[in-house]
């Protein structure tokens, strides 16, 4: 009986208890994680906001959502509790990743990030983190070299700073240096133009955040060798709550993008629509002690023309626990498995979209109906043959723990690999060499097999201590760590011929040749980083960074980067606050930093070394590269000052920076006097100097309950110019002799140059070697876009735009020299001398205005069965382009052919453009 007593008072003290939960403004919070502390009961809040959960009297109830302050509260009589929440001081202030998993708020740091939240890349259908970072960061520019699948792209900021190396970022995954090879690896199989990238499978899913980090006083905590700035990827961990299911479905069709063709003809050869499929799946939940969030993909398509495919299947995890009350883990594990295969292109004679546009089949406009015929059979049949295959298997791993020694004072350990294993074949059977008409019919046994494995692994370990500390007025925040990472590149070239159809077993060619290539790097780094914080207001940071990398030889000493930056946050002042200004004027916050960062020399390049020459058959050897013991980094040393501006209660921000970077002992490769019967040497001979403005402006027109309304818009501009070659004449870096990418001094890094010809009004022209034909990068850029809402309505537009840069159409010079097209070019210079005497007439501004995404999406909410929300979507990709010229300016290879090579851009040649993209979609969440 006394049993059933207590049972029953236990019975009747739970009770249900319902509420709504709302931000600071009254706006109802979807997806509320609410559990009864210390227990396994929870519930999340519907779309409007509202919830309902069983608890007995005096139990607590803890109120969580990302980017909120959590909230707990006790059940008392009430059986409704209404709960608001506030913005957390992390959203505020917006804290960003400094160094290797420390935060610090933005308004204490005297540097630009560009920041991608995960809402901004779960809009965005692509699958590529330069796709997903083109026309939504302010200051990048980013131009895709293609539109064929896992291609290489040119990624820059603030201008080119090195004539040696690529201008690719840093890309870190949770702490962890990922493979970021934009370029053809060194024996990689070359299709003409369009080359491989490790940017193309970079894992994407599951995403916080992605900040962009650029300015050397930026790059200063994250390597010597960050001079090109910083992508740094943070991905989910999991929430506090009931666990959360979603599940997307993606469905687009494929469009070339035709805007830019010479012949219609060449899309009824090579275009046709294609179809793509993606799926996804998520889970995400935890409680006090751990959080998970786990999602997985599969995405396939068909492409836009009848060749290329490609398969992409994604999995990641990423957890949180709370193993002691000071000691936390945060680890993060991600496969992408990337199968594609690709076709030739750009310059190579077996690129059939480069014969068409470049008059190699003659001039298509003019063939008769049975001649076209012809060309589709011929066209067809090289297709059908053309066997180019990639195949990309890539872990990432990485493991974060954090100890609290107290309240102020804590530790963090990250140690995590990624290891990216690639392979390329090229398989050119006898049917394909009969197909292209370079071997006779009914040969069997000259088929061709070219194989590349790449085995790229990083490994990544970082132990820094972070300490707080206050002092009446000032606030100090302390970080000091040591960083090491080792990278490791192993590839393996072979070679089969004479073989026949039907096999791809090196074993059965009777003639294989092999090569390999290795290259392993390690880098050992201290770093500093002090903040303080004087009354809150404005705040003085200085610090840097002492690295050794092996790849800079033994006679090397380690380079001392150093930083230093002041902030002052002018709004923050209490006599500001009272003011009637603040208004108008929401916040002002000045900045200026200066700051150095590094780009080594590539591996071996100090040293001399040897070729092997065979001679009559034998084995001889004759020196390669000369060396130079006295080799060094370059260093690039940043200055930048800038302003941020809130107006109308930060309803409307500006921001503004002035930057200068110099590139000292700039590393470059004149060409060597043939006298000297040696070969090129790489020096510390330059200077290159960027200097520019930055500016970026945001508002919120509409602000209501129902209707908001954003756009944003940023303009760039960046003054390029090579100070120095140390007296060395000018050299090739891109292109071609006859019209090439070139550095000289008193011009900007890779200009234009060639014959130019010049009518003298009289019939005749003169004619100007070597004359600077323009730059090859746009010195003016920037990015726009929208966002509007309704309700449970959301559109939004984003695009870049490039003026001020030239290019050269070298298919239409491809034409003119085979006599097809004449367009443009002057009667009195057509036959009477070589063409080559006037590039000029086949160089075009590079101007271009692209909307790269619109996207609507709509929301049920939790109106349709068992789901807790059910979205609707649809997004164009690159439904619009206007430019300067009759060519695709972003389609340029120039430079990306070589492994982390200088890529000048500037050359628009026989490859394909970024495909049209219609995609639907639809998400439940449950």
């Amino acid at each position: 009986m006394l049993c059933f007593l207590f049972a029953g008072i236990a019975f009747a003290q739970e009770k249900t208890i319902s509420g709504t939960v709302t931000d600071s403004k009254g706006i109802p919070l979807p997806g509320v994680n609410i559990i009864v502390k210390n227990t396994n009961t929870g519930t999340q809040t519907d779309f409007d906001g509202l919830y309902t959960i069983k608890a007995n009297r005096g139990a607590v109830l803890q109120f969580s959502y990302l980017g909120f302050e959590n909230q707990e509260v006790v059940v008392a009589d009430s059986n409704t509790i209404d709960i608001q929440l506030n913005a957390s001081e992390s959203v505020l202030e917006e804290v960003v990743i400094t160094g290797q998993g420390s935060g610090i708020a933005k308004r204490k740091l005297s540097t630009t990030v560009d920041v991608l939240t995960a809402d901004e890349v779960d809009k965005l259908p692509s699958n590529q983190i330069d796709q997903l970072l083109q026309s939504t960061t302010p200051s990048a520019q980013i131009r895709l070299s293609s539109g064929q699948p896992g291609t290489a792209s040119i990624v820059r900021t603030r201008g080119p700073i090195s004539a040696s190396t690529s201008a690719t970022p840093v890309v870190i995954v949770d702490g962890i240096r990922v493979d970021n090879l934009n370029s053809n690896p060194q024996l990689g199989i070359g299709t003409g133009g369009a080359n491989v990238s490790a940017l193309a499978d970079i894992p994407v899913e599951s995403i916080e955040k992605i900040e962009y980090i650029k300015g050397g006083a930026a790059t200063t905590l994250y390597g010597a060798d960050a001079a090109n700035g910083v992508i740094q990827i943070i991905t989910k961990k999991g929430t506090k709550g009931k666990p959360t299911i979603t599940f997307e479905s993606r469905v687009g069709i494929i469009n070339a993008t035709e805007d830019f063709l010479k012949y219609e003809r060449t899309a009824e050869a090579l275009f046709e629509p294609g179809l793509s499929l993606e799926y996804k799946l998520g889970l995400n939940g935890g409680n006090e002690k751990v959080t998970y969030n786990f999602s997985g993909s599969i995405y396939s398509d068909d492409s836009f023309n009848q060749l290329n495919e490609q398969v992409r299947r994604n999995l990641s995890f990423g957890l949180g626990a709370q193993v002691t009350d000071k000691l936390k883990y945060q680890g993060s594990f991600s496969y992408v498995g990337f199968e594609y295969n690709l076709d030739y292109n750009a310059n190579t004679s077996f690129s059939r979209f480069s014969a068409f546009e470049g008059g190699g089949r003659g001039n298509l406009d003019e063939l008769s109906d049975a001649q076209w015929q012809s060309e589709l059979d011929r066209s067809n049949r090289i297709g059908e043959t053309v066997d180019i295959t990639s195949t990309v298997n890539r872990f990432t791993n990485s493991n974060k723990f954090t100890y609290e020694f107290s309240d102020s004072f804590d530790a963090n350990l990250t140690v995590g690999i990624d290891s990216r294993d690639v392979v390329q074949q090229n398989y050119q059977t006898n049917a394909f060499q009969i197909a292209i008409g370079a071997i006779n019919p009914g040969t069997t046994d000259q088929a061709n097999l070219s194989r590349t494995l790449r085995k790229a692994f990083t490994l990544t370990s970082d132990l820094n201590f972070t300490y707080n500390a206050s002092l009446e007025n000032f606030d100090f925040v302390t970080i000091v760590g040591g960083q090491f990472f080792r990278t490791t590149d192993r590839q393996y070239f072979v070679n089969g011929s004479g073989g026949v159809d039907g096999t791809t077993d090196m074993g059965f060619y009777p003639t294989v040749t092999s090569d390999d290539f290795v290259l392993e790097n390690a880098n050992y780094g201290l770093y500093f980083l002090e903040n303080i914080g004087i009354y809150d207001v404005a705040f003085l940071e200085f610090g840097g960074r002492l690295d050794q990398n092996t790849s800079a030889g033994k006679n090397s000493d380690p380079l001392l980067l150093p930083k230093v930056g002041i902030t002052y946050n002018i709004s923050d002042h209490d006599f500001y606050y009272d003011s009637g200004i603040r208004e108008v004027v929401s916040s002002i916050k000045l900045r200026a930093n200066y700051g150095e960062a590094t780009n080594f020399a590539q591996p071996f390049s100090q040293d001399r070394t040897f070729n092997l020459n065979p001679y009559l058959g034998l084995p001889s050897f004759i020196f390669n590269n000369p060396g130079n013991d006295d080799l060094r980094s370059e260093i690039v040393k940043s200055t930048e000052f800038g302003v941020e501006l809130g107006f109308f209660n930060n309803r409307l921000n500006f921001s503004g920076t002035r930057y200068q970077a110099i590139t000292e002992d700039a590393l470059f490769t004149p060409g060597a006097p043939p006298s000297s019967g040696q070969f090129n040497q790489v020096q510390n001979i330059g200077e290159i100097e960027n200097k520019g403005w930055e500016f970026a402006f945001n508002a919120d027109i509409i602000r209501t309950q129902d209707h908001n309304l954003s756009i944003n818009a940023s303009y760039n501009t960046n003054d390029n110019i090579v100070n120095s070659t140390g007296g060395a004449p000018a050299f090739n870096v891109g292109g071609f002799t006859v019209i090439g990418s070139w550095v000289e001094e008193g011009q900007s890094l890779g200009y234009l140059r060639g014959t130019a010809a010049t009518p003298n009004g009289d019939g005749t022209y003169t004619f100007t070697p070597n004359t600077a034909l323009g730059d090859t990068f746009a010195p003016n850029f920037g990015s726009f876009g929208l966002n509007y809402s309704y309700k449970n309505f959301n559109l939004f537009m984003t695009g870049d735009y490039q003026f001020g840069g030239k290019i050269v159409d070298l298919s239409f010079l491809l034409r003119h020299l085979r006599g097809v097209d004449n367009t443009g070019i002057p009667d009195d210079l057509v036959g009477t001398t070589n063409p080559f005497n006037y590039v000029n007439y086949f160089v075009f501004d590079n101007d271009f205005v692209k909307i790269r995404n619109i996207g609507a999406s709509y929301s049920f909410g939790d109106k349709l069965a068992i789901f807790s929300d059910v979205t609707v979507g649809f997004t164009v990709t690159n439904p619009f382009n206007w430019t300067a010229g009759d060519f695709d300016p972003e389609t340029t290879g120039s430079g990306i052919g070589a492994q982390n090579g200088f890529a000048s851009g500037g050359f628009a040649y026989g490859t394909e453009s970024a495909p049209r993209i219609y995609m639907t979609s639809l998400k439940f969440k449950f």
